[in-house]
C-alpha cells in the first residue's frame, strides 16, 4: 500500500502549478470520515499549488459544522452540468468510498474526469484497479489521507499538516472509531493520533459534537425509537424504521437519527441492528450494525450495498417499509443460521 500511496502523492504532485484540477468526491450522506479527510487532503493540495475542488450538492450536517475551511467546498447544482466544466485534464479522487455510484447525483462529473482514483478502506466486491487504493485494514479514510499527506511531505520537502489539516484527520478519524472503542481501533490508529494532538486541540470538543450533543427533536425521537424497536430471533435483532411524516411529527430531520441504531444494538444479546429509514423520493436507506455472529458487510452486498463487517448500509428502491424490513429480515435470520468467522 505505501508503494500505491507514494505514486499518488507523485502524480498530484505533478500536478502543480498546472491547468490540471483534482476534483475530491466524498460520498453521499457526509459522515465526519468522509468530509474531514476530504477537507484536509484540500488544504494540503493548495498548499502545494495543486488546483483542487470539493464539489457537494448536500449541507454539511449540523453536528460537523464546527471544522475549519468548510468556506472551501464548491456547492453545486447537480440539476444543471454547468458545474462539471472540465479544463483541459481533471483528476477525479474518490473518498471513503470506491464506486463513483456512491457519490449520488455528482457521478457524471466524477465518471466524466479524465482520470479516476480512489482512497477508500472499505470492503471492495470486485476486482480493482491500479489506480484504487483500498486498505480494508484501515479503521478510517483519514489514515491514508494521513499517509498520502506524509508521503506528499516527504516528496516536496514542504510541511502540510497544520493545525486545520490535524483537527480535520482526528475529527475523520474519531467519528470512523466512535471515539476509538470500535472493533476498527488499531495501534496505527492511536499512532497517527498521538501524531496528530497538539496543544491547542479540543478532543472534548470533537467528541461532544459527534456523538453527545442532542437536541428536543432527537431526545423525543429517541423514545419513539425504544418504544417502536421489534425484537426478533430470540432478542438477536432488532430493527426499527422511520418515514417522513414520524420526523415531521417530532420536528426531527434525518440528521437526528445518527447515532441512533449505536442504542438498539447496544442492547445486551443483540447481533444485529437495522434502522430503515424511508426518504421523500421513496428510497430507503438501512443502516446496519452487527457483533462477529454476522457480517453487515456481506448482508449489505446482497441489495448492492457496502461498508465494514461491522457497520455497512445499503439503499433499496421500489419497497415500502413493511415490505423491506421483512425480506431483510428474511435475510437477517438466513445469516444468523450460518455464522461468520
Amino acid at each position: 500500500m505505501k508503494q500505491k500511496i507514494d505514486r499518488l502523492a507523485a502524480h498530484l504532485l505533478s500536478l502543480s502549478n498546472r491547468r490540471e484540477r483534482v476534483d475530491l468526491f466524498p460520498h453521499v450522506n457526509l459522515d465526519g470520515d468522509a468530509l474531514g479527510s476530504a477537507l484536509a487532503l484540500l488544504l494540503a493540495l493548495e498548499k502545494l499549488s495543486v488546483a483542487v475542488r470539493l464539489p457537494l450538492d448536500e449541507p454539511v450536517p449540523p453536528k460537523l459544522d464546527f471544522l475549519p475551511a468548510l468556506a472551501k467546498i464548491s456547492p453545486v447544482d447537480t440539476a444543471g452540468t454547468g458545474w462539471m466544466t472540465q479544463p483541459e485534464h481533471t483528476l477525479a479522487l474518490l473518498l471513503d468510498c470506491a464506486d463513483p455510484q456512491r457519490t449520488g447525483k455528482r457521478e457524471p462529473g466524477c465518471v466524466l474526469a479524465s482520470e479516476r482514483w480512489v482512497l477508500d478502506h472499505h470492503i471492495a466486491r470486485r476486482p480493482l484497479g491500479e489506480t484504487e487504493l483500498v486498505d480494508t485494514g484501515a479503521a478510517a479514510c483519514a489514515e491514508l489521507v494521513y499517509d498520502l499527506l506524509r508521503s506528499l511531505e516527504m516528496q516536496s520537502g514542504i510541511p502540510l499538516l497544520g493545525p486545520d489539516e490535524k483537527m480535520l484527520l482526528m475529527t475523520a478519524l474519531i467519528s470512523d472509531t466512535g471515539g476509538f472503542v470500535y472493533s476498527n481501533t488499531s495501534a496505527r490508529s492511536f499512532t497517527i493520533a498521538a501524531d496528530l494532538i497538539h496543544r491547542e486541540m479540543d478532543l472534548r470538543q470533537i467528541t461532544y459534537r459527534l456523538f453527545h450533543q442532542s437536541s428536543l427533536a432527537r431526545l423525543r425521537l429517541k423514545g419513539y425509537f425504544c418504544s417502536q424497536a421489534r425484537f426478533s430471533f430470540d432478542d438477536r435483532i432488532v430493527s426499527a424504521a422511520v418515514d417522513p411524516a414520524t420526523l415531521d411529527l417530532y420536528q426531527a430531520t434525518d440528521d437526528d437519527l445518527d447515532g441512533m441504531i449505536n442504542e438498539l444494538k447496544n442492547v445486551a444479546g443483540v447481533d444485529l441492528a437495522m434502522i430503515l429509514r424511508l426518504q421523500a423520493d421513496g428510497q430507503i436507506r438501512v443502516n446496519l450494525r452487527t457483533s462477529t455472529a454476522i457480517d453487515a458487510s456481506q448482508l449489505a452486498a446482497l441489495f448492492g450495498g457496502g461498508g465494514h463487517p461491522r457497520a455497512a448500509g445499503m439503499t433499496l428502491e421500489g419497497w415500502s417499509l413493511v415490505e423491506a424490513e421483512t425480506m431483510l429480515l428474511q435475510k437477517a435470520g438466513d445469516a444468523l443460521s450460518h455464522p461468520c468467522a
